[in-house]
């Protein structure tokens, strides 16, 4: 599915020097107040929170990142297998860096290794629980096995690690709308994701618009019944 290529390339890119070690906890988001501007065509922008995973600071090992790099180039390449053994020995070797546990599920998820996926994605999270990529892509897994309420309780969890990450955003939408048939709840998320990108996205639009006259076609059926 398009969205997962596209969270995909967003593991892809990610930079080792933001994995962290196990035992980190959650950075104070001074936060709960966000600046709310208005678009010259109305639309209300809110400053967003900023990622905490990212505003991690730790040393990786050269090696580490050297062989985290080459695993990274193999993916790109498609060759499934080979990044899997890389990763796993990444994994033996470093276990306490989240990064290479998120590419292994990857590549355990591309060869449909379902379990062995999960697997990895939820070890990413126990050693670093500010790891959002991780809970996105476990999301994802979930979902598209059919186990929603999983996918549902994993995207709510990456949201109270972050509550504006825009992964976790758009496939909580997609999975309420598509999948669960909660069309409010899916338009909540469109919504708030709308309000943090930095720029305008013609497809969320069209999808908010589309929620709107669905959610607002559906209302005089909840109130016959």
């Amino acid at each position: 599915m398009a969205c997962t290529k596209r969270l995909l390339i967003i593991a892809l890119a990610t930079v080792l020097s933001a994995c962290e070690m196990a035992g980190k906890k959650a950075v104070d988001s001074a936060a709960d107040e966000t600046e709310v501007q208005s678009e010259s065509d109305g639309t209300e922008k809110i400053a967003a929170l900023p990622n905490p995973y990212l505003a991690q600071s730790v040393d990786v090992p050269r090696e580490a990142a050297a062989e985290f790099n080459r695993a990274l180039a193999v993916m790109e390449n498609g060759d499934w297998e080979k990044a899997e053994g890389m990763l796993f020995l990444l994994t033996e070797t470093w276990p306490n860096l989240s990064g290479p546990w998120v590419n292994l599920g990857i590549a355990q998820a591309q060869q449909k290794k379902w379990q062995d996926a999960e697997a990895s994605f939820t070890k990413a999270i126990n050693v670093n629980p500010l790891n959002g990529d991780a809970y996105t892509h476990l999301g994802v897994l979930y979902r598209e096995q059919g186990k929603f309420v999983e996918a549902e309780t994993t995207y709510l969890k990456a949201l109270e690690v972050w509550p504006h990450n825009p992964d976790a955003l758009r496939n909580l939408g997609i999975l309420y709308d598509l999948y669960m048939g909660k069309l409010a709840q899916a338009l909540a998320q469109y919504q708030l994701l709308a309000k943090i990108l930095p720029e305008e996205n013609r497809k969320l639009k069209g999808w908010i618009i589309d929620l709107e006259r669905r959610v607002e076609d559906a209302q005089p059926e909840a109130a016959t019944e």
